[in-house]
């Protein structure tokens, strides 16, 4: 134990000289309020359609796995992600932090035009879960950390900044008007995830990247989502 407190103290003073914040201690604190989303879609042969994943053929269905990522935002065990990780789902699965089995999740709402979507599950709540905070006032040049599960690899965690807010983006006929725009790593499966600041709050959730670029991914403001949960939950 002593041992350990001396690694820890000796991991934050070089933080501190190199004037980074204490992401380490960030992390330890929300990663379990981080799910990993596994989704499957089925559909008889008659209408088959594509997620960029490849097709299974159980007897007489097809199915496709489409992967994703939510938080725990509420002690009573309501998960934020994204409309467009659900959207179409047969069965959505949940699987936390340190836990091989996936549970069942149900979808209690969903806003497709803001992109937003809320899900509960029999999941043991962590002690402390994340809060959306208020994006109006974000800074450009603020440190975010992004945690998700890229291209399946759960709970992932990337590190940046916010290099813009209020942009405005359209995929498909969803039209995202006001956008963070981050340069935190943000790859396929991070949709859902949460944006934090150093506060441990969650200013964004993480969307959308640019496939042309490098560092420029971009989450739907906070102030975005808590007005879609009090829409939905009441």
């Amino acid at each position: 134990m002593a041992r350990q407190v001396k690694r820890t103290a000796r991991r934050r003073a070089r933080a501190a000289c190199a004037g980074l914040p204490d992401f380490v201690a960030l992390v330890e604190r929300f990663k379990k309020a981080v799910v990993g989303i596994e989704v499957v879609h089925e559909r008889p042969p008659n209408r088959p359609f594509s997620f960029g994943m490849p097709w299974e053929r159980p007897e007489s269905t097809y199915r496709t796995v489409n992967i994703g990522t939510g938080f725990i935002f509420d002690p009573r065990g309501y998960i934020l992600t994204n409309e467009h990780v659900v959207h179409g789902a047969s069965r959505v699965l949940l699987r936390q932090y340190g836990k091989k089995r996936a549970v069942p999740a149900t979808i209690v709402g969903t806003d497709y035009r803001h992109d937003i979507a809320i899900l509960k599950a029999p999941i043991p709540v962590p002690d402390t879960v994340l809060k959306v905070g208020r994006s109006k006032d974000t800074k450009v040049g603020e440190w975010v950390v992004a945690i998700g599960s890229p291209l399946g690899l759960d709970h992932t965690v990337t590190v940046g900044i916010i290099s813009a807010t209020g942009r405005p983006l359209q995929i498909g006929d969803r039209e995202y008007p006001n956008l963070l725009q981050t340069d935190a790593a943000i790859n396929r499966g991070n949709s859902g995830g949460p944006l934090i600041n150093l506060r441990g709050e969650v200013i964004g959730m993480n969307t959308a990247v640019s496939q042309s670029s490098q560092g420029i991914g971009f989450a739907i403001a906070a102030d975005v989502l808590r007005e879609t949960i009090k829409r939905i939950l009441g």
